[in-house]
């Protein structure tokens, strides 16, 4: 186990090092760019960030901690962005719109990419901008693209850990509802349990094919969507045992191929008798999970059941 979790360190070590030696290098090959006579680099500075990264590798040797590691990254992201200030003048403007433009590609919201190119255009396409308003623009832009690098990172591995959660428990909750029906002649509750466990099933199933796509702000929303999920979860698998229950109850009759919901799930209750029948089963998961899959099935019963309310519309003069 020990060697295990070092192995594991010793991996985000070997990350956390290329990570900021990549950074460094930005830096540099940045430094190196040719740029003419009247436009001369910032030594001093450039002294100062390449010092700094020389610590940051020094610590990254010599760290021990998965935490401190990856704010070692971020100390070499933040160090990376000072490349901007080593920029030759003539250059500022085409390499802030070439980030933005590649900005534009990873699908991050239009208006936020607007803002962005709007106010680097405002500093560097005026007549008189100097050197160093150029490359405070460039920095400008340089951190929001740090900010969104790290905000789809954070995204990608949010939805991949929900992804995975939400697949794991769909099938396992599949294999419960299937249990649970088969045994239900024999202890009648396992078919509550059954109906929870599909219509837990289709709201999952739901959730992951709705998964928020990137155009989220950088606030907390991302951070709420655990809670979300769990909300959305379960409205779906009461909105699933209500359907059930109406189905059931013969208020909203369904028949598939000369089989019926009520009978089938009547038969699949009968008490001591036999199995469920595997058309039957069918019958009754498939319902049960498709109840939970749509969002609109309490509205849709609600209307059926209540009629669409008392219409508020201004009648058309005659």
């Amino acid at each position: 186990m020990r060697g295990s979790q070092e192995g594991k360190l010793e991996k985000r070590r070997e990350e956390a090092l290329s990570s900021v030696t990549g950074d460094r290098i930005n830096v540099e090959l940045m430094a190196q760019r040719a740029r003419p006579a009247d436009d001369p680099i910032d030594n001093d500075l450039l002294k100062i960030v390449l010092s700094k990264f020389t610590a940051i590798e020094a610590a990254v040797k010599t760290s021990t901690s998965f935490t401190e590691l990856q704010d070692l990254i971020a100390d070499g992201e933040s160090q990376g962005i000072a490349s901007a200030y080593f920029c030759p003048m003539g250059e500022a403007r085409d390499e802030g719109n070439r980030v933005i433009d590649n900005m534009e590609l990873w699908g991050i919201p239009r208006p936020s990419i607007k803002k962005l190119r709007d106010s680097f255009a405002k500093v560097v396409d005026r007549p008189d901008v100097s050197p160093y308003a150029a490359r405070a623009a460039l920095h400008a832009v340089f951190i929001e693209l740090d900010e969104w690098t790290d905000y789809i990172d954070e995204y990608e591995e949010t939805m991949r850990r929900y992804t995975r959660w939400l697949f794991g428990s769909s099938a396992a909750l599949l294999l419960i509802a299937g249990l649970c029906f088969y045994i239900a002649h024999l202890f009648p509750f396992a078919m509550w349990l059954g109906l929870i466990a599909a219509g837990a099933v289709g709201s999952s199933v739901s959730v992951m094919a709705k998964m928020p796509s990137l155009d989220v702000s950088l606030s907390g929303e991302l951070n709420a969507y655990g809670r979300r999920i769990r909300s959305r979860i379960s409205t779906g698998t009461i909105g699933s045992l209500i359907g059930v229950a109406l189905l059931g109850w013969g208020v909203l009759p369904l028949t598939i191929k000369d089989l019926g919901f009520a009978d089938a799930l009547a038969a699949c209750t009968a008490y001591g008798v036999v199995p469920c029948p595997i058309t039957n089963m069918l019958l009754v998961l498939g319902i049960a999970m498709l109840l939970g899959v749509s969002e609109r099935t309490l509205t849709s019963f609600e209307q059926r059941l209540l009629g669409n309310g008392p219409n508020l519309r201004t009648p058309r003069p005659r």
